[in-house]
């Protein structure tokens, strides 16, 4: 939370401002016992807010003692990761001739004049914070992206092939790569050669390929159409009589929502729950909400009978993608098995 503080300008609190480091952490390179040295500092600041307006508002005058006290570490440990705070820019010294930190305060028990550690960094790179944690979050998140299309497409390529030891030492390559969280064009090169594979599996036997789709559902069923035309996702339109009669399920558990926004939230908490990963999110640049629909719809239907939700979401957005797979044909697919 923010309020206004000054002229109209609005002032982050104090544990906004550490919020936003820690979110950030990964690329600034903070340990935890870092982040704890920080945040007893910025215990010892008086008012809710950093500002510099008040030498004990942005100062903190503590000693390495007192920090050691309140973070369960030793002294040498508070001095070594203060050292690391001032060497990132997240925190400066105002130390005085003899480098001690000391506060004077008035009659009336005031802070007039302190010197020690500085935390008015904290507020000034609060910006830059911020897009450093969301640039992280979007590296993350395609990184995860990427790792469960390996994932799925390795798990696709063992339902094709017959025999594992033709593939030995790619499925050996990919496991490996997995288990020592790989660079991105590592995982790319993977993903490339899988598909590679897959391909080759395909065109000499189309069959298996349409039997692998079903085992990953978890059950056995026809093809869902896969020599549709690829159609403009942007203009597909669902009525409210498709949703129910197709999707009642889903229907039931959002019937109740206020509007459009806590129509979404629900459907995150049933994206949740279902265990589909970052993939359900990253569909949001992606896909219009009348696709996230049907697609969570058609897999909330019949949950029970598929074994990994999320490679299977993969496997559809594949599949729309490509065009094989229209997405109102999931809808009459769901009315005719209901």
């Amino acid at each position: 939370m923010s309020r206004t503080a000054g002229q109209g300008t609005i002032v982050p609190k104090k544990w906004n401002l550490l919020r936003a480091v820690e979110e950030a952490r990964e690329p600034l390179g903070l340990k935890s016992t870092t982040l704890n040295v920080l945040r007893a500092m910025i215990s010892f600041v008086g008012g809710d807010q950093i500002a510099a307006d008040q030498d004990d508002h942005h100062i903190c005058f503590a000693s390495n003692a007192a920090i050691a006290q309140r973070t369960h570490v030793s002294v040498q440990t508070v001095e070594r990761h203060i050292s690391t705070l001032v060497e990132l820019g997240l925190i400066r010294r105002v130390m005085s001739a003899n480098g001690k930190r000391w506060a004077r305060r008035d009659r009336q028990g005031r802070v007039v004049t302190a010197t020690g550690l500085s935390l008015m960094p904290l507020s000034e790179r609060h910006a830059e914070f911020i897009q450093e944690a969301q640039r992280h979050a979007d590296r993350v998140l395609e990184f995860t992206i990427l790792r469960d299309k390996v994932s799925a497409a390795l798990a696709r390529l063992r339902d094709l092939v017959a025999n594992d030891t033709a593939i030995s030492d790619l499925m050996t390559t990919v496991r490996n790569a997995l288990r020592r969280k790989p660079d991105a064009n590592v995982l790319s090169e993977l993903l490339a050669e899988i598909s590679v594979e897959i391909s080759e599996v395909t065109q000499t036997d189309t069959e298996n390929l349409r039997a692998s789709d079903s085992e990953i559902e978890g059950h056995k069923e026809d093809s869902l159409n896969p020599e549709v035309k690829k159609e403009n996702l942007s203009q597909i339109q669902v009525s409210p009589d498709q949703m129910e009669r197709s999707f009642p399920r889903l229907c039931s558990e959002l019937r109740f929502a206020k509007d459009q926004q806590h129509c979404e939230r629900l459907m995150d908490d049933i994206a949740e729950y279902l265990r589909l990963g970052k993939t359900w999110y990253a569909m949001k640049s992606t896909f219009g909400p009348a696709i996230r629909f049907i697609v969570l719809g058609y897999i909330f239907q019949r949950a029970e009978n598929i074994q990994s939700p999320g490679a299977y979401l993969i496997s559809l957005l594949a599949k729309i993608e490509k065009g094989e797979l229209s997405p109102m044909a999931m809808l009459s697919r769901t009315s005719n098995a209901t």
